[in-house]
């Protein structure tokens, strides 16, 4: 039986829910989702720019989908539980660096391996190929939804 436009705009809205709910509800030790993912872009970059001093603010930032003021709030929230450090850079003040502490890159690797075994089960129980198809709509549906994200009124007449 083939839905209406109407109950696959709610089962699409119900699903996303629900996707949400799990997603967050995977306890990755005692960071928050949105820790994990400054954490892990940190670590990315550093990995990638191994001489650098660390990733700046608004790079960070971007790299993990964050607003700047939510990127800050973050950042104080990691560097008051010690997993990461700001440094201001000498020769241009104005410029702020990021770099993980050693407790900090251990919650990273804690959290990446709780969260890579929770999505391997996935995988595998979803199969290879339902999951080559699904990332493939998945992506389509979410550049679409980008595309058309300026188009939403916040006041709907």
């Amino acid at each position: 039986m083939e839905m209406t436009t109407d109950e696959m705009r709610i089962d699409l809205l119900r699903t996303t829910f629900r996707y949400g709910r799990v997603n967050m509800g995977i306890r990755l030790g005692n960071i928050t989702h949105g820790e994990f993912t400054a954490l892990q872009m940190v670590h990315i970059y550093m990995k990638r720019n191994p001489d650098a001093s660390g990733i700046g603010v608004s790079e960070l930032a971007r790299c993990s989908f964050m607003s700047p003021p939510a990127m800050s709030r973050t950042l104080k929230s990691i560097e008051e539980k010690g997993l990461a450090e700001r440094m201001i850079d000498c020769k241009n003040r104005r410029k702020t660096y990021v770099r993980l502490t050693q407790a900090g890159e251990q919650a990273r690797q804690y959290a990446w391996e709780v969260s890579t075994e929770y999505i391997n089960r996935v995988m595998e129980e979803m199969g290879e190929e339902k999951m080559d198809a699904f990332l493939a709509l998945w992506k389509e549906l979410v550049d679409i939804m980008e595309k058309n994200i300026g188009m939403v009124s916040e006041n709907p007449s």
